[in-house]
Order: structure tokens, then C-alpha cells, then sequence
């Protein structure tokens, strides 16, 4: 007699003998059909007429991707990886998506008050970063089972990550102190953690959550002899915004107010020597639309979100030269995009008064800087050792290097170690 429960023998009773009429199978491939043939011919009207090809894969591109693989394993996650572009090239080129992707979004946005999956709406006039949010909402990044899952994560054509972001910056401390030079940790917070009423609309005194692991990870890197600058209690505690309401940065008075808080700590810290102030500051006012609001992607010259405009102090000498980094200071700023935010006219809000700038206003001596806005914080790693590995030596005459990052990178960056030549 079988045992198994009904279920389990229905189940087994009723594989491959799913009975669909007649009509319904037609009806339902002709419907297929008719969704296929609409789709094509919408791509084709709505292209322009140079651009209604369609890329086509190559086949050159997908051996050489395989080129220089290590092995069949490698390769084939090279093929994979070169697929994915191909897809993301078509989906970028698709007229069609391109005008009816702003519209779906817009509809969602103005009866569902939905984002996207990279945007949240909050309260009114608010937008927020997906990953700053489930850095503050989600498992602690020092959480052994989260970091298994990191680690098995990601496509099958990356490798996969280091989530742990300890070992990494210990190394990277070590690899310093041997040449003589300080390491300081800046975290930057996110905008989830300093403004969390404008995300929930809850009360101020929400403000300056973190990541649940944030409190050992600090606690570890003291015991390594690690300095960590954390600002997001001094962010929240201020009065009004201290960040932009629709891109991922902060404010330019905040950029100012953490670089006078660094500065504080590195001459603690540090003999810096004798400072020998030739910054002053210059008052501009810049407007942009936010990194946000294009993300969520929704119709040009749409209201839902406009432009905002700030205020920033450029960093200029008492003989009106603009501010420049310094080679031979013996500061070196590691950073990204926080640290560039309002130094790279190029990303929109202005020149002259970021992070590096203020921090020299500050501290009244010159700072040299490296920063890259793409990549995180593996991408700053690397990029000096590429530096020191092609003979700029960053470091010479260095006392201490300063490692910015965003908050949100302990929790989704790829903490790999990186030797410094």
C-alpha cells in the first residue's frame, strides 16, 4: 500500500497530462503572436530611420571575450558577461522602452506614489538611494550569514565578492603604517540615517540610525588601532536639511561642517605641523537636478521633481586662485563621489568646494587629492595602486592618508585586499 500522502500521488497522477482546450491554445499563441509582431512594429516606427537595425551579437566579440581566460571556468563567464552587455545594449536601444518606460514610471509615481528599484519616494519632495536605505533597514553587514549569501550573490560572470569590509581596510592600515603614514576611516552617512522622518515620516528623534553592525565594526577597527570618523550624529543633530532632497549627497554647508570636524580630529591625532592659511571662500549659487530624480526616469520636464538650487563656499587663495591638489601636502584624500560632489563641475553642482576644499579652508594647509565617483570603494584601492605601480608616488612625504566612503559600501562593496606596490 502507498503511503504518501494524496497530494504528493495526485501530483504525480497529474504530471504532463495538463489538458488545455483547443480554443484556449490557439487563441493563446495567436494572442503571443500578436504581442511579438505589435512590439516589432512599434520598435520600427518609433526609431529613426538610421537607427532601425537592431545591433546584432558578434561572434569576433564573444571569443574575444573568452581570450585570455584563465581557464574553461573563466571563459565561459567572460561569454556570460559579454551576453549581458549585448542585452543591455539592446535594452538601452529600444525606442519603444525608452517611451513607454518614462510614461509607465510617471502613471505609477502620480496614483501609487511607487519609485523604481534603484529610487524610494518619500515624504513630499523626497527621493532615496535603494542600497542607503537597506544599509540602515537591512542585516548587519558584519552578519556571518549575510556576508555567506554576499558572497554567493552577484552574476555567474563576476567573481564573487569580499563582503567583509575589516580585513581589507586593516591591511590597507598596515600597508601605510609601514611606510610611516596614518590611516583615518570617513564614513559618510547616508541620507536614510540622517533624515529617516523624510523617508517615514517619523519625528527628528529617529535621526542618526546605522547599520546594526556599525557598533562592532567601530569597536573592531579601535582594537586594530584604526581611526574612524563617524559624522552622522553631528549631521543629524542639525537644524534643516543636510542633505539634498532629490539626489544621494549631501549639502554643501554639511560638506563644510564634516570637514571642520575632521579637521579637528586629524590635529589630534597628528603633528601636522605649523599651518599657513591662504583660503578663503567665495559664495556661489549653483542649481541642478538631482542624481535621484533622473534615475527614477521619468518624463522630460516633468514638476513631480524640479531643480534645486544651493549655496556653496568656493574655496579660492587671498589672491583669487582657485583651489588645486597638492602633491607634496602631507594629507592625501582618498575618496568618491561625496568627496567630488561640489569639486567636479561635471556632476552638476559647482567646482571648488568640496570635500578636499573645505577640509584645506579648515585645516589652513594644502590637501592632495584622489577620488573616483564610479566603482566604490574598491575602485579608490585600486586606482592607487595603479598610481604608485606607474611611478606617481602618492604617498611620498604623506603622514596621513584620509579613506572616504560611503556608508552604504560596508554593506554592498567588494572589500577585496589590495597590495600597494
Amino acid at each position: 500500500m502507498d503511503r504518501r500522502p494524496d497530494r504528493e500521488l495526485q501530483a504525480l497522477a497529474e504530471v504532463g497530462r495538463t489538458h488545455i482546450e483547443r480554443f484556449a491554445a490557439v487563441a493563446g499563441t495567436l494572442l503571443f503572436l500578436l504581442t511579438l509582431l505589435t512590439a516589432s512594429a512599434a520598435q520600427l516606427w518609433l526609431a529613426e530611420p538610421s537607427n532601425r537595425g537592431l545591433p546584432t551579437p558578434e561572434t569576433g566579440e564573444l571569443l574575444r571575450s573568452a581570450a585570455g581566460a584563465s581557464g574553461p571556468r573563466d571563459a565561459g563567464r567572460r561569454v556570460l558577461g559579454a551576453i549581458d552587455r549585448f542585452e543591455t545594449a539592446l535594452e538601452e536601444r529600444s525606442e519603444l522602452t525608452a517611451f513607454l518606460r518614462p510614461q509607465l514610471q510617471e502613471l505609477l509615481t502620480r496614483l501609487g506614489g511607487v519609485g523604481n528599484e534603484r529610487v524610494y519616494l518619500g515624504q513630499p519632495g523626497w527621493l532615496f538611494y535603494r542600497p542607503d536605505v537597506d544599509y540602515v533597514t537591512g542585516r548587519g553587514f558584519l552578519d556571518r550569514i549575510a556576508q555567506r549569501e554576499a558572497r554567493r550573490g552577484g552574476d555567474a560572470w563576476t567573481e564573487p565578492r569580499q563582503p567583509d569590509p575589516l580585513p581589507a581596510l586593516v591591511d590597507l592600515a598596515r600597508q601605510l603604517e609601514a611606510q610611516g603614514i596614518g590611516l583615518v576611516l570617513l564614513v559618510a552617512p547616508s541620507k536614510a540615517a540622517v533624515h529617516p522622518e523624510a523617508l517615514s515620516g517619523g519625528s527628528r528623534t529617529d535621526r542618526g540610525a546605522r547599520n546594526r553592525s556599525f557598533g562592532t565594526f567601530a569597536d573592531r577597527l579601535a582594537a586594530e588601532g584604526v581611526s574612524l570618523v563617524d559624522p552622522t550624529p553631528v549631521l543629524a543633530a542639525q537644524e534643516g536639511d543636510q542633505y539634498l532632497r532629490t539626489d544621494t549627497h549631501w549639502l554643501p554647508d554639511a560638506v563644510a561642517l564634516v570637514a571642520g570636524r575632521l579637521a579637528r580630529r586629524l590635529e589630534e591625532l597628528f603633528d601636522l605641523g605649523p599651518p599657513d592659511p591662504i583660503y578663503t571662500t567665495r559664495r556661489v549659487l549653483v542649481e541642478n537636478r538631482g542624481d535621484l530624480a533622473v534615475m527614477l526616469g521619468l518624463p522630460a520636464g516633468n514638476r513631480f521633481f524640479p531643480a534645486e538650487s544651493v549655496e556653496a563656499d568656493r574655496v579660492v587663495t587671498f589672491s583669487g586662485r582657485p583651489w588645486a591638489a597638492d602633491p607634496e601636502a602631507v594629507i592625501l584624500l582618498l575618496g568618491d563621489s561625496f568627496t567630488n560632489i561640489y569639486s567636479q563641475p561635471d556632476l552638476g553642482w559647482g567646482g571648488g568646494a568640496g570635500l578636499a576644499e573645505q577640509l584645506s579652508l579648515a585645516l589652513g594647509r594644502p590637501v592632495d587629492r584622489l577620488a573616483r565617483n564610479q566603482g566604490g570603494d574598491l575602485e579608490i584601492r585600486q586606482a592607487l595602486a595603479t598610481e604608485l605601480a606607474a611611478g606617481r608616488n602618492r604617498l611620498r612625504g604623506k603622514k596621513v592618508v584620509i579613506y572616504q566612503i560611503a556608508a552604504r559600501e560596508l554593506a554592498g562593496g567588494d572589500w577585496q585586499p589590495v597590495p600597494l606596490p
